[in-house]
């Protein structure tokens, strides 16, 4: 059971645009919570439960409880929550592999390379068939597309695999990433580099070449946009350095520490340890790249060469961002982990109640997840229905079920915008009940000034300017440097 989670995570998710949607992320702890649970259950009632090195578990609790602090003092706590569920897989997975058995994580690796030869085979057919010079498979974009391809190619070549390590070194050729070349090269060199092989002096000159090529581009938009997401990161994780703004949060505070006159979005810090501190806090960095480094010293030959190889990527780019690309990586690292022999008996008084704590949890986590994925999906249903031209009434009537389920601030203003689109004109009791909507959203992420300042004007159009103009003033207190260049 807990192999096939763990190949769900790391095969399925790649396939599913990376695992990026929320309803995906919600999908994948559903499944995992149930197949735990599951799991759980069925060794208490056998009388014996495996257990994870007392190391380990302290690492991934600690920085689960990091996250999770991050997350819950988060003042964009929605968009932290989502996030952090996503990052608890990933430390699930280094966890789990403790009680996966050598057999069994054999059929992981066969799970992984059928996701490759498809990612790899969909790649083909949109470069050939579509016309795309630089496909992207099922992944969100080139260089995150090129991330997965490291990891993939080294477990290809473990398996001896020669014809898919060969369409995928071909895809990471029409990827076009620097990046991605440079971390190959990074590794062939780190974990050749006690022995004059033909792979050191490869790695070495591709390096070489990266090199050149990044020198090249110095003051291309690449470079200096990248420079100005490190700069927001970094002074991001100096405003809050013990827990961050919390995870998957870049992307919503980042503006706010942009320098002016250089408005340059972007949902992620191209950095992973700047992005990490700007989200999590500098001690969950200093404690995450501390067992990293433990599991990378000691993880097989393939496996640790595929995590440097997408470790030194991600210093330029985002691949470990993408959740599913997140959790290829932390089995990767985790492999390194040996089965366990330590566990414990149950005795026969303390099987019941031991499994109905884990029915109970279990049921807990799933109801939560399920919760997530419904509401997310109501959410969707309702925002496509709309623009496709079905009635304002069953919109409102998906988002509203879609609010009860989880607060989001994009559902939220969605409300308002349909009950503000009302032909010929909205009522007063809809541009009201739109203004309700817009101020619930506004505090569910105060880093966006267009709410704030369509507040302003509702508020001003229904005879109270005052309560305008102090909502404005609230947002404006919340990012001062996001609202220079707001009109």
């Amino acid at each position: 059971m807990v192999a096939l989670l763990i190949g769900l995570l790391t095969s399925a998710g790649l396939l599913l645009r990376g695992g990026w949607d929320v309803w995906a992320q919600s999908f994948f702890f559903l499944a995992v919570a149930c197949g735990t649970s599951l799991w759980l259950l069925w060794r208490v009632l056998v009388g014996y439960v495996p257990l994870p090195p007392r190391r380990l578990l302290a690492w991934a609790a600690s920085l689960a409880l990091l996250a999770g602090a991050a997350s819950f003092a988060s003042p964009v706590g929605t968009y932290a929550a989502t996030a952090w569920r996503s990052l608890l897989l990933g430390l699930w997975i280094f966890v789990a592999l403790a009680v996966v058995g050598k057999d069994q994580r054999l059929w992981i690796d066969r799970a992984i390379r059928a996701a490759a030869w498809v990612l790899a085979l969909l790649a083909f057919y949109q470069h050939y068939h579509d016309g795309l010079a630089r496909p992207s498979s099922a992944l969100l974009n080139q260089n995150v597309f090129a991330g997965t391809i490291l990891m993939l190619l080294a477990l290809a070549a473990q398996q001896r695999d020669w014809l898919l390590a060969a369409a995928l070194l071909t895809c990471l050729w029409w990827a076009h990433s620097v990046g991605a070349w440079l971390g190959l090269a990074a590794a062939l060199v780190l974990t050749r580099r006690s022995s004059e092989t033909v792979g050191n002096y490869v790695g070495m000159a591709v390096g070489f070449v990266c090199l050149l090529i990044l020198y090249g581009k110095l003051q291309s938009p690449d470079v200096v946009h990248r420079w100005f997401w490190w700069k927001a990161a970094w002074r991001m994780s100096l405003a809050r350095p013990l827990f961050g703004f919390g995870p998957g949060s870049y992307a919503y505070v980042a503006p706010c520490y942009f320098e002016p006159g250089h408005g340059l979005s972007s949902l992620y810090a191209h950095e992973h340890f700047l992005e990490l501190a700007a989200e999590n806090g500098w001690p969950y960095v200093f404690l995450w790249a501390a067992g990293l480094a433990h599991f990378l010293r000691r993880g097989s030959p393939h496996k640790r060469f595929a995590a440097l190889a997408v470790l030194v990527q991600a210093l330029w780019d985002y691949p470990l961002s993408i959740p599913a690309n997140f959790w290829l990586f932390c089995y990767l690292a985790g492999s390194a982990t040996p089965e366990t022999s330590r566990g414990v008996n149950v005795s026969y008084e303390r099987k019941w109640p031991w499994a109905v704590a884990v029915l109970a949890v279990g049921a807990g986590l799933s109801i939560l997840a399920g919760r997530a994925w419904r509401a997310d999906w109501l959410k969707a249903r309702a925002v496509e229905g709309f623009e496709a031209g079905e009635p304002a009434r069953m919109t409102l009537d998906r988002l509203d079920r879609s609010l009860r389920l989880a607060p989001d601030p994009e559902a939220e203003r969605a409300f308002a915008e349909v009950l503000l689109a009302a032909k010929p004109a909205p009522s007063r009791s809809a541009v009201e009940q739109a203004a309700l909507h817009l101020e619930r959203s506004a505090r569910l992420n105060p880093y966006r000034p267009s709410t704030w300042l369509a507040l302003n004007r509702l508020y001003a159009d229904l005879g109270e300017p005052g309560r305008g103009e102090r909502l404005e003033h609230e947002g404006r207190l919340s990012c001062p440097a996001l609202w220079a260049a707001a009109p």
